[in-house]
């Protein structure tokens, strides 16, 4: 059975056309063409990488985060006006917004109190707990959240009362939401005068925090009394207050003033063991940095960072940004992006697009330049680092990827499936120093090993790995080959690797005919399903005219662009209206590629082990499914000798689609697969960047 995906297939001789001579190659890092000068272009040495952000347009947040590191902490409060210092030596911190929290619990017993705060953060709710000096004993606070409004928090509290775990626990107390308005009870130039007052204060058994203050660039210490959700809840405050404190003069709180609250985390392993809960107002900037080996940050994957954290308030949520060196950023990159072991001038290439594509975003976020994620490019802190990657972007130290206008988005991805995309087959318009070439890119699947697609005696169809699988030698009466399996319990799964679900098992010596065979699923080459048709249809719906009300019945390719991807595709007939040809990945539930075709299970009939028929594509359909009658391989009978029990089998009812493509991501600009490729056929990095992106130059700062 061939599959129809040879012209997908690399021709490596085309490849070697496109070798630059030395000449060229050094030609390569000269002045900008076009009469545009280096000064037009930006320089930074330091990099704002948002780890947690909400701008309105990229949402990755937290309710906090606990940061701790070997040599301790340092923290600093700032705005405008620069950074003060309000701590140093912390072993441990657990930082959020000062925003509402859910307090679930009050008890004098801290081990209940862990319990309960470990026993949401077990099933993936924010929580921890709050200790607090209160007439005379020490109270805890179970608290979860912070939530970015009053109306969320109330909301949380009645989903999370319906839980009986949560009201067992709770039992006969009244849970409340703690809001993040505050009476000023006093402001100190001394901290240690401030202190003073706030034990005054809790000893009349009211809530009260430390605030470190912002005043113009001057740190001032400050009592902030209570934790309120609206005026009302600030005026009876305010009347307790003064029955039980005559002598203490509440003020409020400027919404303008940036200050952040000291409190007592107490919830043992559910806080990660911090012992100091900073909350942080709006407005209010906290760098915290520490003397060497990073910054950990338990929430990202207990990943270390090096530079500072700096830690506010955006849009009513946390937002922390890395602050670092520009090269370290890079290293970082280079190898969360790719790693150590790849040539290094594969890795030379991918620092001088990491590093042109961090500066040309500007400051892309407010706050930030880039974040962390593969929305820019994927930054893992220390744990990208290594002394080869080091290396890689040190000999490419300030080098720039530019053309006439400028620097260029240099866009890369992981892998080409062998032809780099036409910005009009992904975008909708063209970019000019990109267009579609050829890329090295099989490298990917060389060492992947061979799964075969089966089809079993009774019909059933999936795929094994041919290290459970041999051959009888024996052959069907279609010229399949029949294997029959070497180990017992083996998954018979819905595509070539192990990330695809199991459908059925087998044991040794069950036998089964071998339709074809490939390589397991890679970033060069990969299958998809059966995905049933009713699966796909909410999101077909979503981009069509007229929305289908019955079934999918057909799903058709009707354009491609110069790479072979699709551009055009048509359900039941009507055109799929997406933004642009690329989103066609999401419609058909995330495929790693445009550049694939369409096989439809069921569409025809084999004759397998003992006679028996079971559904798979059909030859030469792969643009349009759904639209030909079954086709048939093997005999249009079945062997005359057949017992009752190997009749055909009938196919299923429902449609399923199977994907099967070559490539992962858009496609635009340098594969990193294929420059790894490149770099094995003895291109440097200047070869290579030159391959992906036309007419461009490299600049160095």
């Amino acid at each position: 059975m061939q599959r129809r995906l040879s012209l997908f297939m690399p021709s490596y001789r085309r490849f070697q056309t496109f070798l630059m001579s030395a000449a060229a190659a050094a030609a390569f890092l000269i002045a900008l063409p076009g009469g545009a000068a280096a000064a037009d272009i930006p320089k930074s040495d330091q990099i704002r990488v948002a780890l947690y952000l909400d701008n309105g347009k990229y949402n990755v947040t937290t309710p906090f985060v606990t940061l701790s590191a070997a040599q301790g902490l340092d923290a600093a409060l700032g705005a405008a006006a620069g950074f003060n210092s309000v701590a140093s030596g912390l072993t441990a911190v657990r930082a959020m917004a000062d925003k509402p929290l859910l307090i679930l619990l009050e008890t004098t017993d801290v081990k209940q109190a862990q319990a309960l705060a470990q026993k949401l953060s077990d099933t993936d709710k924010p929580a921890g707990v709050i200790g607090r000096e209160k007439s005379g004993e020490t109270l805890y606070q179970v608290y979860a959240g912070p939530y970015p409004t009053k109306e969320t928090a109330q909301a949380a509290k009645d989903t999370l009362l319906k839980q009986a775990a949560v009201a067992q626990a709770v039992k006969d107390f009244t849970p409340y939401v703690a809001g993040a308005l505050h009476w000023n009870a006093g402001t100190y130039t001394d901290e240690a005068d401030a202190a003073a007052q706030v034990s005054a204060i809790a000893q009349a058994g009211f809530d009260v925090d430390l605030a470190y203050m912002d005043n113009g660039g001057k740190l001032q210490y400050a009592a902030l009394i209570g934790n309120e959700s609206d005026n009302d809840g600030l005026n009876s405050l305010k009347q307790k207050v003064s029955g039980k404190l005559p002598n203490v003069t509440l003020q409020p709180v400027s919404a303008a003033t940036p200050y952040v609250l000291k409190r007592t985390e107490g919830g043992g392993k559910a806080s990660g063991n911090a012992t100091d809960l900073w909350a942080v107002g709006a407005g209010a900037k906290l760098k915290v940095t520490t003397q060497q080996d990073g910054i950990k940050v338990a929430e990202k994957a207990a990943r270390s960072y090096r530079g500072s954290l700096e830690l506010s308030q955006l849009n009513s949520k946390l937002a922390v940004v890395n602050e670092l060196p520009m090269e370290d950023y890079v290293t970082s990159v280079v190898g969360s992006e790719l790693g150590s072991s790849w040539p290094a001038e594969a890795l030379k290439a991918q620092a001088v697009a990491a590093r042109t594509f961090a500066l040309k975003q500007g400051a892309k976020y407010g706050v930030a330049q880039v974040s962390d994620s593969s929305s820019d490019q994927v930054y893992k802190g220390i744990g990208g680092e290594a002394p080869a990657i080091a290396e890689a972007v040190k000999a490419t130290e300030g080098e720039l990827l530019a053309d006439k206008d400028g620097l260029i988005t240099p866009f890369f991805y992981s892998n080409a499936g062998g032809m780099t995309a036409d910005p009009v087959e992904v975008w909708g318009k063209p970019i000019s120093y990109l267009q579609s070439v050829p890329s090295p890119d099989d490298g990917a699947e060389t060492t992947k090993t061979v799964w075969l697609h089966v089809v079993m005696p009774n019909g059933n169809m999936g795929y094994i790995t041919s290290a459970y699988a041999k051959d009888t030698g024996k052959k069907n009466d279609a010229g399949l080959p029949y294997y029959e399996s070497t180990g017992n319990a083996v998954n018979v799964r819905s595509g070539p690797g192990t990330d695809s679900p199991s459908l059925f098992k087998v044991n040794t010596g069950d036998r089964f005919a071998v339709l074809d065979q490939a390589p397991e699923s890679n970033a060069y080459s990969w299958v998809r399903g059966p995905v049933a048709a009713s699966s796909l249809l909410d999101k077909i719906n979503a981009v069509l005219d007229k929305p289908i009300t019955g079934k999918l019945e057909s799903l058709e390719v009707t354009a491609r662009g110069p790479s072979g991807r699709v551009t055009e595709m048509k359900a039941n007939g009507q055109t799929l209206k997406v933004a642009n040809p690329d989103a066609l990945r999401t419609v058909l539930g995330g495929l790693p590629s445009t550049r694939f075709e369409i096989e439809e299970a069921g569409s025809y009939t084999i004759w397998g082990a003992n006679g028996t028929t079971a559904p798979s594509a059909p030859q030469g359909t792969s643009s349009q499914t759904g639209s030909q009658p079954p086709a048939s391989i093997g005999p249009s009978q079945p062997p005359a000798a057949q017992s009752a029990e190997s009749k055909p089998l009938p196919i299923g009812t429902e449609r399923a689609f199977i994907f099967k493509g070559k490539g992962n991501g858009h496609g635009l600009g340098m594969s990193q697969w294929g420059a790894r490729g490149y770099a094995l056929l003895g291109y440097d990095y200047k070869q290579i960047l030159q391959a992906y992106y036309v007419g461009v130059t490299i600049l160095k700062e």
